[in-house]
């Protein structure tokens, strides 16, 4: 095998025409880096400079060598830039998973924020379901996964930096278009309609804590579409249900909806293993924490 520093010693040379400007370069005695050469030239068995009082110049077979060596400095160069990146998390991959929309919300604009800070690092989603993407997590399959509630599982870590909104979906034509704010208390008499898909079972749960009673439970259909094919179900008392959607048109009216205390939300959390090491998933957590100003767990 070639020793790398061998082959700079020879680029140099070619570079500089000299010896003497070579050796100064890499801070070594002049006589040090001519028997540096002189031994590689021995191990290809070829002579790549012709020596004069002038200087040095390539030979001719010296230059289709010094070619490829100067092409195999520059990939060795490019690899030592590439995992230092890495290892800084300014280059690498991020995989993360979520159910839910891009198009909107804090998710949104925390990928928008990440990429700016961190033009390097792919970028690599999965949309699945909430349990299919803890399973992930927990095979090292994804560095992070952003869904709703907290997962106590063994070796997961879960954070909650954010809420969406939960919204109401009306058809236009529905005289509940007016009330503003729209209470819980308001919709009794609806048949909510959530999605199969994550997180329509937490918000079939939270339709059912805010609205059962002694003798009454309220009316929910679960759909198995993702949210965003929910909205032609609206009318005909009928409501949708759901969070994080952006979509508004002509027939359909999003609305947020209030308790006593304020309009309802559902938390969103973080969850990565404990022992993920990715500089790029430091990274991630660590703009959370100062985006949201809440601190990192210490182990």
């Amino acid at each position: 095998m070639i020793e790398v520093h061998l082959l700079r010693y020879a680029l140099a040379a070619a570079d500089s025409g000299s010896f003497s400007q070579a050796a100064g370069r890499f801070g070594v005695k002049q006589s040090t880096l001519s028997k540096h050469i002189l031994y590689l030239e021995d191990r290809l068995g070829v002579a790549l400079f012709r020596r004069s009082s002038r200087g040095v110049v390539p030979t001719d077979p010296g230059l289709s060598i010094l070619r490829k060596a100067r092409q195999i400095v520059e990939d060795i160069d490019a690899l030592d830039r590439d995992c230092a990146a890495i290892a800084r998390g300014a280059a690498g991959q991020l995989r993360f998973g979520f159910h839910g929309s891009l198009g909107s919300g804090d998710l949104s604009a925390v990928i928008r924020d990440f990429r700016a800070a961190w033009p390097d690092v792919e970028l690599a989603a999965r949309e699945r379901s909430r349990s299919r993407l803890l399973r992930a997590v927990e095979r090292d399959q994804l560095d992070v996964a952003v869904i709703s509630g907290q997962a106590q599982r063994p070796g997961i870590r879960s954070l909650s930096f954010w809420s969406e909104q939960v919204m109401i979906g009306l058809d236009r034509s529905d005289p509940l278009c007016a009330r503003d704010p729209l209470y819980w208390t308001d919709l009794r008499g609806a048949t909510f309609i959530v999605s199969k898909v994550d997180p329509g079972p937490f918000l079939n749960d939270l339709v059912a804590s805010r609205l059962s009673g002694a003798g009454f439970g309220p009316s929910v259909k679960v759909q198995d579409v993702r949210r965003e094919n929910l909205f032609s179900f609206a009318g005909n008392g009928c409501v949708i249900v759901t969070t994080g959607v952006a979509r508004q048109d002509e027939e359909l009216m999003l609305r947020p909806v209030h308790d006593a205390f304020g309009p309802t939300y559902l938390e969103q959390a973080i969850h990565w293993r404990r022992d993920n090491n990715s500089a790029a998933l430091r990274h991630f957590l660590e703009m959370l924490a100062r985006r949201y100003g809440r601190p990192l767990p210490a182990h």
